[in-house]
C-alpha cells in the first residue's frame, strides 16, 4: 500500500500527527509512506509568507484571524473561496499524485487541492481526511473525500451537514506522539507540578499575571513553564524566579520529553491546539485555557469545557475565580472526563481505519 501524507507547516502539530501516522503505517502495516507539505513544495516563498502571516495575525491581531475563521466556518464546501485558495497547493499536490501514484492520500490540513483530480491520473486514490482540531470548519470538507476521521463523538452530528453522501466518518481521536501512549516510570520530573504549556513557538497571553496567580493560589505546588523554542520567554521566567525569590517557578526550555511534564502535572494551563488537547486527554489531565486565540483555538477550548475536561477563562477575574475549581473533587471529575474522552491509541486507530477502507475498496 502506497500512502501520500499531506500536511501544512503551521506550527508543530501537523508534523507531529504526520509522524505518528507514518510510524504506524510503516511499522505495523508495511506501507510505503511519503510525507509532503504541498504549500512549501508549490512555492516556498509564498508558503513562508503564509506562515509568517498566520503567526503575525495570531500573535498581534488575533481578532482579525478569528473574524476570518468564524466568517468562513459554515460556508458551503463548494464555495468559490475554497477553490481560489486551493490554487496555492494544487500544482505540488497534483505533481506528487503523478509521481507517487498512491493508493491512499491522507490530508492533515484543510485544503481543497484534491477537490478535483488531474485528468491524466490513472486511478483516483482513496482520500482520507484526519481532522486535527476539535473545532469544526467547512474547509475540511469536499466531495472527493472518502473517509473523515474525527477527534470525538460529539463532532459526528455537527459534521453531517457538510458531507457529500458518499463519504464516511469514524471517530479515532487525533494521533499524538508515542510517549503520551505510555507513562515513563523512570522520569525525574516530580509529580504535582502545575504546567503552563506555551506550545512549540512559546507564545502565551498575559504570562506574568498567570504565573503570579498560580503561585499565590497554590503555595504548595511548583509551576513549570514549557517555553518551547522561545529563548526570550525562558530567560524572562528565570528572571522572574530570581526577582520573586521563588524557587517553585521553573522555566523548561525546548524538550522532546513534554510527556513526562504533562503526565505528572496536577493540571495544565494549556494552549488550545488540537494536538496539545489530545496529549492532555491521553494523560488524564484537566486543562485550563486562558484567553484562547480567536478562531479554532477558542472553539477547541469550548469543546473541552463541554466535555467536562477543563475550563475556559477570558478575563483575569474569571481566571482567578476558576482556579478554585482546580482542587479536590472538582479536579478529579475533570481528570475523569479527560480519560473518558481520550484516544491514546489514535495513531493506531487512524492507520487501522485507513487500511480497512483501502482493503474494502480494492
Amino acid at each position: 500500500m502506497k500512502v501520500l501524507l499531506l500536511y501544512g507547516s503551521f506550527g508543530d502539530g501537523h508534523r507531529q500527527v504526520a509522524r505518528a501516522i507514518e510510524d504506524v503505517l510503516v511499522e505495523v502495516y508495511g506501507a510505503q509512506v511519503s510525507v509532503v507539505d504541498p504549500f512549501r513544495q508549490t512555492n516556498r516563498f509564498v508558503a513562508a509568507f503564509n506562515e509568517w502571516l498566520y503567526e503575525t495575525l495570531t500573535a498581534h491581531a488575533p481578532f482579525v484571524y478569528g473574524w476570518s475563521y468564524n466568517w468562513t466556518r459554515t460556508l458551503s464546501p463548494k464555495h468559490l473561496l475554497w477553490r481560489l485558495l486551493a490554487a496555492f497547493s494544487r500544482r505540488a499536490t497534483w505533481a506528487k499524485l503523478r509521481a507517487h501514484q498512491p493508493d491512499v492520500v491522507v490530508q492533515l490540513f484543510p485544503d481543497h487541492a484534491l477537490a478535483k483530480y488531474p485528468r491524466d491520473l490513472s486511478k483516483p486514490p482513496l482520500l482520507v481526511t484526519v481532522l486535527t482540531d476539535y473545532a469544526l470548519h467547512s474547509r475540511w470538507f469536499h466531495a472527493n473525500v472518502d473517509l473523515y476521521l474525527l477527534p470525538v463523538d460529539q463532532m459526528v452530528a455537527k459534521a453531517k451537514p457538510f458531507l457529500s453522501g458518499r463519504d464516511q466518518m469514524v471517530v479515532t481521536g487525533i494521533p499524538i506522539r508515542a510517549p503520551f501512549s505510555a507513562c515513563r516510570v523512570d522520569s525525574a520530573v516530580p509529580h504535582g507540578m502545575i504546567v503552563i504549556s506555551a506550545g512549540g513557538r512559546g507564545v502565551f497571553p498575559d504570562l506574568w499575571f498567570v504565573v503570579r496567580s498560580l503561585l499565590e493560589a497554590f503555595p504548595d505546588n511548583q509551576v513549570a513553564v514549557l517555553c518551547g523554542r522561545n529563548e526570550a520567554m525562558r530567560k524572562r521566567i528565570e528572571a522572574w524566579s530570581q526577582r520573586l525569590s521563588e524557587a517553585r517557578l521553573i522555566a523548561i526550555p525546548f524538550t522532546d520529553d513534554v510527556a513526562s511534564y504533562v503526565q505528572r502535572a496536577a493540571f495544565v494551563v494549556a494552549k488550545a491546539g488540537g494536538v496539545s488537547i489530545s496529549e492532555c486527554l491521553a494523560s488524564g489531565k484537566p486543562m485550563l485555557f486562558f484567553k484562547p486565540q480567536p478562531g479554532q483555538e477558542q472553539h477547541n477550548a469550548q469543546v473541552v469545557s463541554e466535555l467536562g475536561a477543563g475550563r475556559v477563562a477570558y478575563t483575569r477575574r474569571a481566571f482567578q475565580t476558576v482556579l478554585a475549581q482546580y482542587r479536590g473533587a472538582s479536579l478529579a471529575e475533570m481528570a475523569k472526563a479527560a480519560i473518558v474522552n481520550a484516544h491514546p491509541d489514535a495513531a493506531l486507530r487512524v492507520a487501522s481505519a485507513i487500511v480497512q477502507m483501502w482493503q474494502a475498496k480494492r
